[in-house]
């Protein structure tokens, strides 16, 4: 086969929802492919699963179990749902490829967890399903993470010379000498969402609360001299860093928000200066933060290149959605230059509820 009709599920660190793509992905050559999005939509979690999945570390063994066992059930029903408002024949579909919600992410540890991911995905849905892509390569001793380079050059690569997506965390992609480097850089929506809720609200939209601060140049200073921002790629960030090294730095307010975008965007421009990179491709929920966007445009002089809607939305389901292909054609689907695993591999695990 050199096209196949692919559902991709994206849960992201930022809790603001299952995202689902039905995307048609053809092979052009040895490393290039095409997409066309047929239908895509985000649906939203309700608060009940906001607190439950916000609270999954907190969880018992048992707690944890049921918990992955409800969302796999609920990520079924999502589907099912999807594929009737749609009116999508199941039989046109050749897999799901689903991310799963990260719980833990440990990699120094050998260990990373992503749940929903089961079997009750593929027999609520009766399809054929991939997933667990991070697993296999921390096991190799990588990061686990970011997964998403491959997808950054197999559909996207003539589009500009990096690629920056601006989610839970922020995470970029590039070539340098003929290899495709990659790495979390910092938190964005994990920590902005946070302290947006401390003010009353669920999120800052298009960073309205970010212009009403100002700087403590203190507590930047702090963020700044964090150890992780002076490793060298490849380097991974989760929930468990953001608890112990950022939010005993922040507090709370409009001027912490505004502090936190300063951070992000030295953060991310002092990347981009560094790699000599002369424009960068955005995706995101925070490509669509004016705020966050211009302060990055403060530091970073090259072009900011912004896609377009359903590319911003859903750039990451579509990838995975394309992880899930070359895991079927049993082709590399993770790289080692990215991820530090002592080889490229091929990742994620196959259920098939016909078995």
């Amino acid at each position: 086969m050199s096209s196949y009709r692919i559902l991709g599920l994206m849960s992201g660190t930022s809790l603001d929802g299952l995202d689902i793509v039905d995307v048609l992905l053809s092979k052009v050559s040895k490393d290039q492919w095409k997409f066309e999005v047929l239908h895509a939509e985000t649906v939203d979690y309700s608060e009940d699963w906001q607190f439950r999945l916000g609270n999954s570390a907190n969880e018992s063994g048992i707690g944890l179990t049921q918990l992955s066992h409800d969302l796999g059930n609920y990520f079924g029903d999502a589907v099912n749902d999807f594929l009737a408002r749609n009116v999508i024949r199941r039989d046109d579909i050749a897999a799901i490829s689903s991310h799963g919600h990260t719980v833990f992410h440990q990699p120094k540890e050998g260990y990373t967890l992503q749940i929903g991911n089961g079997p009750e995905l593929a027999h609520k849905t009766g399809l054929l399903t991939v997933c667990d892509f991070r697993v296999n390569d921390v096991l190799l001793g990588g990061n686990g993470a970011p997964l998403v380079p491959v997808g950054d050059q197999f559909l996207f690569s003539s589009s500009a010379e990096s690629f920056l997506n601006l989610g839970g965390f922020s995470n970029i992609s590039f070539r340098e000498k003929g290899t495709v480097l990659a790495c979390d850089i910092c938190p964005v929506n994990i920590v902005l969402n946070k302290l947006a809720e401390q003010v009353g609200q669920k999120f800052d939209n298009l960073g309205r609360l970010g212009r009403e601060g100002v700087i403590d140049r203190d507590v930047l200073s702090r963020l700044n001299e964090l150890p992780f921002y002076h490793e060298a790629p490849p380097k991974s960030l989760g929930a468990e860093w953001v608890a112990d090294e950022i939010h005993p730095i922040i507090g709370d307010g409009v001027d912490l928000i505004t502090t936190f975008y300063e951070h992000i965007a030295q953060q991310i421009a002092a990347v981009l200066t560094r790699h000599k990179l002369s424009s960068v491709f955005l995706s995101g929920g925070g490509a669509k933060n004016l705020f966050l966007l211009e302060r990055l445009k403060s530091h970073y002089g090259g072009a900011v290149i912004l896609p377009d809607s359903t590319i911003i939305e859903f750039k990451e389901a579509i990838v995975f959605a394309l992880l899930g292909v070359l895991r079927l054609r049993e082709e590399i689907n993770v790289w080692c230059s990215v991820t530090g695993a002592r080889r490229d591999s091929v990742s994620g695990v196959i259920h098939n509820p016909s078995l």
